[in-house]
């Protein structure tokens, strides 16, 4: 098997079954094709070919981009299916797996969207949820039920970056005949495949690291095929389609993904050691700290890195916050991460605003807390431009 770097290059590209063929894809832009007699029509049809809803070539190689990477180094092969966004991901792999009446249990450190949709929008459809600190493992099992079809966490939690041990919340899930669901955002497939610690199914917002540009809003469910099959049927009937514009620069986006991420990664221990050291900050949350509690847990599960994403804390607040932000240079203030440049955010106003306070207070999300996502720039620069707006602040 090809080592990941190698597969991110090649993985899902087109073949060479045709004269003079682009090395680059083609991009599907028609929302239907056309046939010649019933015959083909029908065989397409039967094939789900021919309608974008169903998927285009442009999916079809981000799809087998992405298995590829995440069952690198895996007996038995994986499928995937892109959707729209991350939250389309999240949505198909519940709601393809679970019925009126089904439970599932949850880390209360997952994306604030995710904490959102589970508590307003699944519960409407009969399935329940308990959100629990995955941390605590004795408080998740006592959170299962007869009824519990799927546990679900995310490796490198945002924004804290917290590490849950994966191995045994995969015992704690089959032992009750659930899934285990992961989130692998943060760290992507070039640091992380969760299915060597036991998920059954990996979660990607596409919008992040995995395209890593700023320009793409997609997401991408990965598991066995058996699975993947009713999963992309759900999909391909509740229609959170993927743009195939959408696929193909995320297929562009993984090319260089091993690169990426060990830039990034190089440059958030940096700068993780540099604020950790900084009179002006109180707290940095980055697992491939010396003082993280998380340390040892992350070198086994991400033994390539933690990834670009940190958080941090002022000593002096939100005010310190305010005063910061103006006299960075580089770095940008946005609802997102995981672009080539270095990006701040905000918690308590975007990512985690839909909870109240006492549920971002348990998820450890105070309004002094900065998120940081890690850009490409030369770490001396980033290091300077911090240095400088800390101090002035």
């Amino acid at each position: 098997m090809p080592h990941s770097d190698t597969l991110a290059v090649h993985a899902g590209e087109p073949g060479l079954d045709r004269r003079d063929a682009s090395i680059t894809p083609d991009i599907t832009v028609g929302s239907a094709s056309g046939y010649p007699d019933l015959a083909a029509l029908d065989a397409a049809m039967a094939e789900h070919r021919g309608y974008g809803r169903w998927g285009t070539e442009n999916h079809r190689q981000l799809e087998a981009a992405v298995a590829s990477l995440e069952a690198n180094g895996l007996d038995g092969r994986l499928d995937a299916v892109a959707v729209g966004s991350g939250m389309a991901a999240i949505a198909v792999a519940l709601m393809s797996e679970m019925n009126a009446g089904d439970h599932l249990v949850a880390a209360h450190d997952c994306y604030g969207t995710t904490i959102t949709f589970l508590r307003d929008d699944l519960s409407r459809f009969g399935i329940t949820s308990s959100i629990v600190d995955f941390q605590d493992l004795d408080t998740v099992r006592a959170a299962l039920t007869d009824r519990t079809r799927i546990l679900l966490c995310e490796i490198c939690t945002n924004p804290l970056i917290r590490v849950p041990d994966l191995e045994v919340l995969a015992e704690i899930a089959h032992q009750a005949g659930a899934l285990l669901v992961v989130d692998n955002t943060v760290p992507t497939p070039a640091l992380s495949q969760p299915m060597r610690w036991g998920a059954d199914v990996v979660i990607y917002s596409a919008t992040k690291n995995l395209s890593g540009h700023a320009d793409v809003i997609g997401g991408v469910v990965v598991g066995r095929p058996s699975w993947v099959d009713g999963a992309r049927a759900f999909a391909r009937t509740f229609g959170p389609t993927l743009g195939p514009f959408d696929a193909w620069l995320t297929l562009r986006g993984i090319r260089t993904l091993a690169v990426r991420m060990a830039r990034h990664t190089g440059n958030a221990l940096q700068l993780a050691r540099f604020l950790e050291r900084h009179p002006a900050v109180s707290r940095v949350n980055y697992p491939a700290l010396e003082s993280s509690p998380f340390g040892a847990r992350a070198n086994r599960l991400l033994p390539g890195g933690a990834g670009a994403l940190l958080s941090f804390e002022l000593a002096g607040g939100k005010p310190a916050l305010e005063a910061m932000l103006p006299r960075l240079r580089l770095v940008r203030l946005m609802p997102s991460l995981g672009s080539v440049v270095t990006t701040l955010s905000h918690p308590a106003s975007t990512s985690h605003r839909g909870l109240d306070p006492t549920e971002r207070a348990r998820a450890g999300i105070g309004d002094g807390l900065v998120r940081c996502s890690v850009g490409l720039e030369h770490s001396d620069d980033l290091l300077e431009d911090f240095q400088r707006a800390l101090t002035s602040s």
